[in-house]
């Protein structure tokens, strides 16, 4: 079983739109490690405004499911983290609390952007973050309707700086077909740096990470495979920075969609 690990994950009972009970954690965890999945980040959502208490019961919970699950002998390490919501001041608000940075390492951030529009100032953002030697990693990114749209926009989150995670589901099908499209898109023309469950229950949204590794074995390499899934990852753990990809100088042109789609091994 080849080891893996989920940056992008709900853990933190009764918190956000996670699991609802620390069993519900629990269960998820020792899903997760069936799956071969030996670190994950507890990535709460987290909007502009992070209250101190709400801060405080994050990492109270967290710890606490830390214990119950070294007791339960699950195998897993549970790193901190959040998935926070884009604002115009979101540097500020990552400066400033330790749930913002992925282990509280001062380093990785999974940021969330609006779903249905890109907001004014987001490259802006983005570069402004890595000036400060942050480094952004943009959560979901194929679910994005301005990406859905036009593909070729994600190459305006690498240029400032961005590193791109797309969601297990979405490359399985079961956010639609058009998401799927657009998640092999981007991953056959190898710009995504990680894949991640995105998981919230154990039910509805559990990890994914075993199905879709297999899924993917025909379709890319082996070695783009593990970085996805685990080489990337292990950089956010040992704390190293991970550059963003780069560019062919083809993928500025017009025709980006229609240039590549071809080379997915689905149709369109």
């Amino acid at each position: 079983m080849n080891s893996m690990i989920d940056i992008h994950s709900h853990l933190i009972p009764d918190f956000d739109d996670g699991p609802k009970s620390f069993e519900e954690s629990l269960e998820m965890l020792a899903d997760a490690r069936q799956q071969g999945i030996t670190d994950v980040f507890a990535t709460s959502h987290f909007n502009e405004v992070i209250p101190v208490q709400a801060e405080k019961e994050y990492f109270d919970k967290f710890h606490e499911l830390k214990q119950l699950s070294q007791k339960r002998n699950i195998q897993i390490n549970i790193h901190s983290g959040s998935e926070i919501f884009y604002h115009y001041w979101v540097d500020t608000a990552i400066k400033s609390s330790q749930v913002t940075t992925l282990g509280n390492w001062g380093q990785y951030i999974l940021i969330e952007f609006p779903m249905y529009h890109r907001p004014e100032g987001a490259d802006e953002v983005l570069f402004r973050l890595t000036a400060e030697k942050f480094i952004p990693i943009v959560a979901h990114v194929e679910r994005y309707m301005d990406i859905l749209k036009r593909p070729q926009q994600v190459l305006k989150f690498i240029k400032y700086g961005g590193l791109l995670q797309v969601n297990g589901g979405s490359i399985l099908g079961h956010f639609g077909k058009e998401i799927q499209k657009t998640a092999l898109l981007l991953i056959e023309n190898k710009l995504i740096h990680f894949i991640a469950s995105d998981a919230h229950s154990l039910k509805s949204r559990p990890f994914i990470m075993e199905t879709t590794r297999e899924y993917l074995k025909s379709k890319i390499s082996e070695e783009y495979l593990n970085q996805l899934v685990y080489e990337n990852p292990r950089k956010i753990i040992d704390q190293i920075p991970l550059t963003t990809v780069e560019i062919p100088a083809e993928f500025e042109k017009r025709g980006f969609l229609s240039k590549f789609k071809n080379h997915l091994k689905i149709s369109f």
